[in-house]
């Protein structure tokens, strides 16, 4: 597409967008995840001495996890509480000081839990699942009617037990757990033992290995389309015909003009960067990846594909991002991850970004329009060398910025939600048309945290010549 065609429809996309917006249809809030193995790995009689060696090997994992705490052990460690929250690990109620509750009367029940519970909130400003109180985890699975209705909150009970307060055997705890764990399975554990912190890094290896994905209890029932209830217990939740995603990356879209960048998604899909998926949905949380990227600005560009045939294996010819690749490759703009693989599913990272827009802008001509300002975050050190020009200049023709905490997040994913408005962005910038450029983050609640993916350091190492 020529320059002046490029202006004549980022003229249009500017009248667009100054149009009221217009209504989205309601859409399903359950995302189809076929097949995906959920566990929930609960740690009761904490926190304790072994509580921040159970929290690094979860993180090493990305796995998340549910803490059953007693009252008196949070006095003792409240930085491990803290953590375990800042993590976003679930807190659970294991009362204050361990007792059947059977034998306790409604008044004492409440005892035990409130007290806990409000050493939890005063440490983290939590006040439970969805701010509906913390979950029961009764000790010695000591529960009943009488119980659940003193505690007002759901109980929580397990599906498998390890018995690792008996054993204390950390080879046991991975061959036993390995052999019986399904699919909605809550798993007991005690962080209480040492055992289980050390043979924790190999039973998470090998639950990955065997494809289970580790959540918090209340995600499991986010994912399954559970709604505990106060008073009743839950020991597993298996297929209900429900697989969401993950909840930190879910918006109701028959919201999505609320959407902190509706704005930027709509011209995308006036413009035809960016399509929904099947159903009508746009996934504005959902990672942005190399693929849907690629394509998405070729399209702005108005690229042809090179004469050659595809250069990337995994891109063949039909491919729906086959001629936008190929364009990249020749190009200069983006190329493949190793070898002939483009990897059009992985996601792609702030940085990762910053340098495929540099390069575009330099070879449209739009990088002449830069300011002098390099820019400075935060976080500059953790920014990759071979990202720091990229990263500057597109600070400097405000097409990636940092958030509002003066950090870049350099390794963080990219949305589509980002791609969105970078896309915009640029269209605006190539038709000369000013701008204000808000930073890209938007407030909290809308635009959590996405976990990057894994990228061996081979990878890195080849991104400045691959993008």
């Amino acid at each position: 597409m020529k320059r002046s065609a490029r202006r004549a429809l980022c003229a249009l996309l500017s009248a667009l967008l100054c149009l009221a917006p217009l209504p989205v249809a309601s859409a399903a809030s359950d995302y189809d995840r076929p097949g995906q193995k959920l566990a929930a790995l609960t740690f009761d009689d904490g926190p304790g001495p072994y509580s921040d060696l159970v929290l690094d090997t979860l993180q090493k994992y990305g796995a998340k996890a549910t803490f059953c705490m007693n009252g008196f052990r949070v006095e003792k460690y409240p930085e491990q509480v803290r953590r375990m929250a800042a993590e976003g690990h679930q807190l659970a109620n294991h009362t204050y000081d361990h007792p059947m509750l059977t034998k306790l009367s409604d008044e004492k029940i409440r005892d035990e839990l409130a007290s806990t519970a409000r050493l939890l909130t005063q440490l983290t400003g939590l006040t439970g699942a969805d701010g509906g109180g913390f979950y029961l985890r009764p000790p010695y699975g000591d529960f009943n009617a009488r119980v659940g209705a003193a505690a007002g909150v759901p109980a929580i009970l397990w599906s498998v037990d390890t018995q690792d307060w008996k054993y204390q055997d950390a080879e046991r705890l991975v061959s036993y757990t390995g052999s019986v764990l399904r699919d909605g399975d809550i798993v007991l554990m005690h962080e209480s033992h040492k055992s289980t912190a050390q043979g924790l890094d190999a039973l998470l290896r090998d639950l990955t290995e065997k494809g289970f994905e580790l959540v918090t209890v209340e995600e499991l029932f986010w994912r399954r389309g559970v709604t505990p209830e106060a008073g009743q217990s839950y020991a597993r939740v298996r297929d209900t015909g429900v697989e969401r995603c993950p909840r930190a990356l879910w918006f109701d879209e028959s919201r999505l003009d609320e959407f902190w960048a509706y704005p930027a998604i709509r011209a995308a899909r006036e413009a035809g960067w960016m399509e929904d998926n099947d159903s009508g949905e746009f996934l504005p949380n959902f990672p942005l990846t190399r693929g849907v990227f690629v394509t998405a600005l070729g399209r702005l560009h108005g690229a042809d594909a090179p004469a050659g045939g595809a250069p990337f294996a995994d891109v063949p010819d039909g491919h729906p991002a086959a001629q936008y690749a190929a364009w990249a490759k020749a190009s200069g703009v983006m190329g493949g991850v190793s070898g002939d693989r483009f990897e059009p599913e992985r996601p792609i990272t702030r940085q990762e970004l910053a340098t495929v827009l540099a390069r575009y802008v330099r070879l449209t001509g739009a990088a002449e329009a830069a300011a002098d300002a390099a820019a400075d975050y935060a976080d500059a050190a953790s920014i990759a060398p071979w990202a720091a020009d990229g990263v500057s200049l597109c600070a400097s023709l405000g097409l990636l910025l940092g958030g509002s905490d003066g950090r870049f997040l350099p390794r963080d994913n990219a949305t589509r939600a980002m791609g969105a408005v970078v896309l915009e962005r640029l269209a605006r910038l190539e038709a000369a048309i000013p701008v204000e450029t808000p930073a890209d983050a938007a407030p909290e609640a809308e635009t959590p945290a996405v976990p990057e993916a894994e990228t061996p350091a081979a990878l890195e190492a080849e991104t400045p010549a691959a993008g």
